[in-house]
């Protein structure tokens, strides 16, 4: 029996996706695993109880804990969904941002293994680590906020939902959706905005209502929902965005927004960067060429067009991104890792 303990962080969208779901799903499918979770470190699970501590990358890790893990023979594994230095543009920029990449790359070197969400990721952390395995997202097709409940809009609804340190990739968006008002047949919708003090919520509302000259009847805020039920929200609408931008923190991202609409079946419209270049290959997606409101009017006119194409999408990450797949490969890693 393998002991495992992962380490969570309360309320994350990245602890759900990458550590609570995938988890649950192990200690359910394979029985050789004796999985335990807590949010946050806690010595009430001392290290030396397990054979492997798996954590995130997170801001606030307690390096005393990882310290006492590796001193008691216990390996640990890192996740790390991100590029380890922000940007300047990054919400948690500034002088904060020095201290924690430093807490990252102390936990890098805490790990015997490093987990990544994507091929570009692992490939940019090469320098820094030598055992690094890619792990895909997955989505849990059988979680209740996954499981489609199309609620039918009025217009055609064209949405977005995400936190707001996008909101730089937004912007992208500011001019395409000026030039979208005078279409009567659409409504723009905002999801998971969380704080009407910050400036970048604030910035982001302004994108999506052209700087409130959009009509109260194109446009939908949706508050910021759990992780368990945030999905939700793409049951209100017809197509889903994905912008985002080409510098490496940007390229170091997951293909998560493009799984989450695929859940979904709707079909989405995504910068052509990276993250998003498996689903390009395949025609699964829509890659505006600067013209992201052409592409938008588009679908407005041919809403037929994009249950196709969503239809298509739902079929490739359904077949390929579902969490037990996934699972397999996670499964193998940790086993490879007591070896």
């Amino acid at each position: 029996m393998v002991k495992i303990i992962y380490i969570n962080e309360k309320d994350s969208g990245v602890g759900y996706h990458r550590l609570q779901i995938p988890f649950a799903n192990l200690d359910e499918d394979y029985k050789d695993l004796d999985i335990k979770g807590t949010n946050g470190f806690t010595l009430d699970f001392h290290p030396r109880q397990f054979d492997i501590v798996v954590l995130n990358r997170m801001y606030k890790h307690d390096e005393d804990y990882l310290l006492k893990a590796k001193n008691s023979g216990c390996k640990i594994i890192l996740d790390i969904d991100d590029w380890i230095k922000l940007p300047g543009y990054h919400y948690k920029d500034g002088v904060k941002d020095l201290i924690l990449e430093q807490r990252i790359l102390d936990a890098i070197g805490y790990a015997d293994v490093i987990w990544t969400a994507s091929e570009f990721l692992k490939e940019c952390l090469k320098d820094y680590h030598s055992n690094i395995v890619y792990i895909p997202n997955g989505i849990d097709f059988t979680q209740p906020q996954f499981i489609p409940n199309k609620k039918p809009q009025d217009k055609y609804t064209i949405g977005w939902i995400g936190a707001n340190n996008h909101h730089l990739d937004l912007k992208k968006l500011a001019e395409p959706f000026t030039k979208l008002l005078k279409n009567k047949n659409h409504s723009l919708l905002l999801g998971g905005y969380n704080d009407s003090s910050n400036e970048y919520y604030q910035l982001i509302e302004k994108i999506f209502t052209s700087n409130f000259q959009r009509p109260p009847n194109q446009y939908t805020r949706v508050e910021w929902m759990d992780v368990m039920n945030y999905a939700l929200m793409y049951n209100l609408m017809d197509c889903a965005l994905a912008p985002l931008g080409s510098d490496k923190f940007s390229q170091c991202k997951s293909n998560l927004k493009v799984l989450e609409a695929g859940a979904f079946s709707l079909p989405i419209i995504c910068s052509n960067v990276a993250p998003y270049s498996e689903f390009i290959e395949k025609g699964l997606v829509l890659t505006p060429k600067g013209d992201w409101d052409g592409v938008m009017k588009g679908l407005i006119s041919n809403p037929k067009k994009g249950i196709e194409l969503g239809a298509r999408l739902h079929n490739y990450v359904k077949e390929n991104y579902n969490i037990k797949t996934i699972n397999i490969k996670r499964y193998d890693s940790i086993i490879s890792t007591l070896d």
